[in-house]
């Protein structure tokens, strides 16, 4: 079956007669399909000239008219002009227009104002959607093409949010990502209101109310750490001072990538001051889904039965898989029940040596082994595992369940004030995220922790150094210590049971600590770069030995 297609531009007389003569024929033959495109006379020239080229035909003036077969597609033949299609219509079913002149010029009047009148009713229309605006980077990677489906879907932000989806690339990626756009058109997704391609960061930002950071500096053999930190903090430092210009002022900031994304979201929060810190999160769920799901293989159980696996630390530096808290379901075992029933998985592997040697290197290399089996990054896991941290910041985390997630720490578990830090968390469906803050951790934990703290640090002070760097090994282990100390008095237990106005006190108290400490270690470097007198001497000797008793105290107190 067989439809023309009418074209015009909405102020054209021949539009008008060739539009009228089309409506004759649609009424007086039964199978005869019309389809009109009324176009505003300012962008009349560019449609033309848009889909002359994409059909390949030659036509310069309006109306254009030609032939498609519905069950068939493809680009339909060209019938020409008006005349063209008088002649056509005269030609196949005897049929002419007897329309003048001034009557032509009447309806083409008539089209304008009634095009007009339409596209403010539209307008309108769409003023009364206010889609949330997400902008992702790094667009054309394969992360960002796996992302799309869902999101449009409603399966992200939610099944009543209407979605505008800012895609930001190079110029070069706009061939790429203009075939992306139109290949999400054919998706027909009823949330998607518009989806747009740009290489200005400014254009990409602005506005948005969630934007996904997939860039990455590609670290090569020749490049230096301390090279590879200053230029991915020159790359996100801009990136922050664009937000925090032109974003909305509650925008959220989700840092993925394979760089270090900790100390990328540190410096962001840094240069964007009119940006809440807590909107600045990075992606620990990668590390985490790696864990479960070698935990989940050791066991023979879905990696999905695996929860509460916690990841500490820095994402893609030095970090802790702790499975302490680590629970399991559907194991099949001499004790089971219904599907909330779990298992500690600690008691299930029952393998120390597995835990501490294997376990971790199977974690470490499992992207390594994927990449090495399938010749391609894991976008698939990678895409899901970024769209189900933004579903659960959105509206809410599964209850009764905790996930990693990279965030800026207040104090928590001894970790210094300002470090974005890997923590277990849970998500409010309001759109915000707590920390879990009662885990008892165990003396190895503590350890680990300080260890991941070191590597955090030492990856700030290449951007912000300490004010008098440590300049023997015995400062060092002085500074070591302390922050040691710190870690392990913040998660000391009392056994008397407190209220929670007691447990915030505790929470703020400790966090003081954390900042105190760090002071002091400065401090104390301070102190041995300094010459002391023959004055100074004996009363430093003496207030040294009446500090002491003073620091076996407040240790006896905290124990």
């Amino acid at each position: 079956m067989a439809k023309i297609v009418i074209a015009g531009e909405a102020n054209c007389p021949y539009f008008a007669r060739a539009e009228l003569l089309g409506d004759k024929l649609a009424r007086n033959l039964p199978n005869f399909n019309l389809h009109k495109i009324i176009i505003r006379p300012e962008d009349w020239k560019s449609w033309l000239e848009t889909t002359c080229k994409e059909r390949g035909w030659d036509h310069s003036k309006s109306p254009l008219v030609w032939r498609e077969l519905i069950d068939r597609g493809g680009k339909g033949v060209l019938i020409g002009g008006a005349n063209e299609f008088h002649e056509y219509a005269d030609g196949y079913y005897g049929i002419k227009s007897d329309m003048k002149s001034n009557k032509m010029t009447n309806v083409a009047q008539e089209n304008l104002d009634f095009k007009v009148e339409i596209d403010i009713e539209e307008e309108e229309y769409k003023a009364q959607s206010k889609p949330l605006i997400v902008c992702i980077t790094n667009a054309s990677s394969a992360v960002c093409y796996a992302m799309i489906e869902a999101i449009g879907r409603g399966d992200v932000f939610g099944s009543n949010t209407e979605i505008k989806l800012k895609l930001f690339d190079s110029l070069d990626k706009g061939e790429y990502l203009h075939g992306v756009e139109m290949e999400v058109h054919d998706l027909a997704l009823g949330l998607l209101r518009g989806i747009q391609f740009t290489s200005d960061i400014t254009e990409a930002f602005k506005d948005c109310e969630a934007i996904v950071l997939l860039d990455s500096v590609v670290k090569d053999e020749s490049m230096s750490k301390e090279t590879w930190i200053k230029a991915n903090a020159d790359l996100f430092t801009n990136y922050a001072k664009v937000i925090n210009e032109v974003a909305n002022r509650n925008v959220r900031v989700l840092l993925c990538g394979d760089g270090p994304i900790n100390f990328n979201a540190y410096m962001m929060i840094k240069n964007a001051p009119n940006i809440s810190r807590q909107n600045f999160v990075a992606l620990s769920g990668m590390v985490e889904n790696h864990a479960k799901a070698v935990m989940a293989e050791k066991l023979r159980v879905n990696s999905a039965g695996v929860v509460d696996l916690i990841i500490w630390g820095n994402v893609t530096g030095e970090h802790y898989v702790d499975i302490n808290t680590c629970r399991v379901h559907g194991y099949d075992g001499a004790i089971w029940g219904p599907p909330s029933f779990s298992l500690p998985a600690k008691e299930m592997v029952f393998d120390k040596k597995w835990l501490e040697t294997e376990f971790p290197e199977l974690v470490h290399s499992r992207q390594e082994k994927e990449l090495t089996m399938t010749k391609h990054p894991s976008a698939m896991s990678q895409a899901s595992t970024i769209n189900t941290t933004l579903e659960y910041w959105w509206n809410g985390s599964p209850s009764g369940q905790m996930f990693s997630l990279a965030v800026c720490s207040e104090g928590w578990y001894g970790v210094p004030n300002g470090l974005v830090f890997s923590f277990p968390v849970t998500m409010h469906p309001k759109g915000y995220w707590n920390v879990v803050q009662d885990i008892d951790l165990s003396e190895e934990a503590k350890a680990k922790i300080f260890v991941t703290v070191k590597d955090l640090l030492s990856e700030t002070y290449i951007i912000f150094p300490p004010p008098i760097p440590p300049k023997s090994p015995s400062s060092e282990k002085v500074a070591d210590k302390e922050i040691a100390e710190n870690v392990s008095s913040n998660n000391s237990k009392v056994t008397e049971e407190k209220t929670d106005e007691d447990t915030e006190g505790d929470e703020k108290r400790l966090a003081t600590i954390a900042e105190d400490k760090l002071g002091e270690t400065v401090l104390e470097s301070e102190k041995e770069s300094q010459p002391i007198t023959e004055e100074q001497q004996p009363r430093e000797e003496q207030d040294d030995k009446n500090e002491e008793p003073q620091g076996e105290a407040t240790a006896a107190d905290d124990q």
